[in-house]
């Protein structure tokens, strides 16, 4: 029989009772008459939709801790973070700027698992799924977006209802034990066998593979990526030479290789390598949209040293609700979010006009309407020998199976206060990116990117609509030269197809069986990204790739990382 207790009777707690969280009552006690003269007391197992209902809950009913806790400082203007209130007298917060700050404020207190790079996709997958939408009856979280199109926002649909109170009795009789308590309120993990404290092994849990299962082969430096008779990449990868696996001390991050850039003009990439399979582009790669949320095109050429530029018209948009995010992102910016989503992309958002990297925004320059012409600069200053092997060893090799590989420091290099998720990849210092609207200057964006080959990239959201202009005619040229470099065009990147090798083989060497295979990986602290890699780069026969609406649901599968709860990667505006 359960019977409630009062904190202030139990020994055992003194210590700690006042850092015990509203709502919680996720512990195993018994008192010192039924347990030989001793107060126990234990951690039940807490489940993700556990402890995003905690955090919801205290977010909801503890004022100090909403408005210390929430919010992340000057990257999420007011109106992107709670507390908000829209008329149905529940309070809502933001899954990222409240939910998940909290979350990873008090992530000792509800376990002693390390974070996985996706811990913030499981809490933003405990909102959706335990949503009114998917659970009419008892669902416990209230979408702000399904009601009044407030992007990633979300409140308790009772507010006054205990997270326990939602376990079934079966549930209640099946919770396991995970922890005792120490004095100091510390959890101490069980290890023992029993019923009552075992661990059970969670399939997928913590995200990729670790270093310690992964392997991969060392690349050697690439001056051309191998096209088949069509022009286009042949994306495949063969035998590889295997090295030792990553040990426990490595700092490991997933990461896709770069491309060299092919021949011709500079223009929007239809590869799935670059670009997602919803975006639309017409004829000549330089008009660009996508009817829904947010996904990612990247251009078909990069850059890793000197000073670019290149102009985005804005289009009338095909919605009234379109947006977008422009900037650049190398290839392994995930392509079902959108830009400046992830380590690896930064970009500008049209309205209210913000700039993105890791999700994360700060108000920037001034609105973009209908008509407007955004220039946007990257400068990459050159590169000293071990920042250039650094970039040549992630290129892709002629003949080889198109996937993602380990990118490695040892992990006595990271940074002691970085976040957990925080990629490996050195910072290029003096590197950065600017705006100009119209031909004024918004100021500076960004400094001291990550080391990596850049992309023009762009997420459009419900109908934004552009036109690039890779130069070098620009309506608005830029300076002529920036920090003792030349500003130069993104089209000059362009040049002429070298005569082909008739003794490299323009197939590809992956067999046509594993034609149109779906890769998936996590790309940062939060993201897997998908794609589709056919048997000659661009795009399958009919018979050998699924229908389209099938390829949109394979690259947004539970095994891409969905940011925002509302759904699949697309509406954060």
């Amino acid at each position: 029989m359960v019977v409630p207790v009062f904190l202030d009777c139990i020994d055992r707690v003194k210590n700690y009772k006042c850092h015990i969280l509203l709502g919680d009552d996720f512990f195993h006690f018994k008192c010192d008459k039924c347990n030989n003269g001793q107060e126990e007391i234990k951690r039940y197992h807490l489940s993700w939709v556990d402890v995003v209902h905690i955090t919801l809950f205290n977010l909801t009913h503890d004022p100090k801790i909403s408005t210390s806790d929430s919010g992340g400082g000057s990257q999420f203007t007011s109106a992107e973070r709670g507390p908000q209130e829209y008329g149905d007298g529940r309070t809502y917060f933001h899954y990222k700027a409240d939910v998940a700050r909290f979350i990873d404020k008090y992530w000792g207190y509800f376990w002693t698992k390390a974070r996985g790079e996706t811990w913030i996709n499981s809490a933003s997958s405990a909102l959706s799924t335990n949503s009114t939408e998917n659970v009419p009856d008892e669902g416990r979280f209230e979408s702000g977006k399904a009601k009044y199109n407030k992007n990633g926002m979300w409140g308790l649909t009772d507010e006054l209802r205990l997270p326990s109170s939602y376990d079934t009795s079966q549930q209640q009789k099946t919770r396991q034990i995970m922890y005792n308590i120490a004095d100091d309120g510390t959890l101490q993990e069980i290890h023992s066998g029993g019923s009552g404290g075992a661990k059970k092994k969670r399939r997928g849990e913590g995200g990729i593979k670790s270093a310690n299962s992964s392997k991969r082969s060392k690349p050697a430096p690439l001056s051309y990526a191998s096209q088949d008779s069509s022009g286009a990449h042949a994306l495949s990868r063969g035998k590889t030479k295997k090295r030792k696996s990553e040990s426990k001390s490595t700092w490991v991050v997933r990461m896709w290789p770069d491309i060299d850039n092919p021949p011709g003009p500079v223009k929007m990439s239809r590869d799935t390598t670059h670009t997602a399979t919803q975006v639309q582009l017409d004829s000549t790669g330089l008009i660009m949209w996508n009817d829904k949320g947010y996904r990612l095109a990247k251009a078909t050429h990069g850059v890793d040293t000197g000073t670019w530029y290149y102009e985005i018209n804005i289009l009338e948009g095909l919605k009234p609700e379109w947006n977008l995010r422009m900037g650049w992102s190398q290839i392994s910016g995930d392509l079902q979010a959108p830009c400046g989503f992830d380590y690896y992309s930064y970009s500008m958002r049209a309205n209210p006009p913000t700039c993105f990297h890791v999700a994360y925004g700060f108000p920037y320059g001034e609105p973009i309407k209908q008509h407007d012409v955004l220039g946007i600069l990257i400068h990459l200053p050159k590169l000293d020998a071990i920042e250039r092997q650094d970039i040549d060893e992630r290129k892709w090799q002629t003949g080889e199976l198109y996937r993602p590989f380990n990118y490695t420091r040892p992990e006595s290099e990271r940074p002691i206060d970085a976040p957990p998720d925080v990629p490996p990849l050195p910072i290029l210092r003096g590197s950065e990116i600017e705006y100009f609207l119209n031909g004024k200057s918004l100021g500076n964006a960004f400094q001291d990117l990550y080391l990596g080959k850049y992309h023009p990239a762009i997420s459009s959201y419900m109908g934004g609509k552009i036109e690039l202009n890779f130069g070098p005619n620009f309506r608005f040229p830029p300076p002529a030269a920036w920090k003792d470099s030349k500003v130069r065009a993104i089209s000059e990147l362009e040049y002429e197809k070298p005569i082909p090798n008739k003794e490299a083989s323009s197939q590809p060497v992956v067999p046509k069986a594993e034609a149109g295979m779906i890769l998936s990986m996590g790309t940062n602290n939060e993201k897997n990204q998908s794609l589709v890699v056919e048997s000659n780069g661009t795009k399958a026969p009919a018979n050998d790739m699924p229908s389209d609406n099938k390829q949109e649901n394979a690259t947004t599968s539970t095994d891409s990382k969905v940011d925002n709860p509302d759904q699949a990667s697309q509406d954060k505006q």
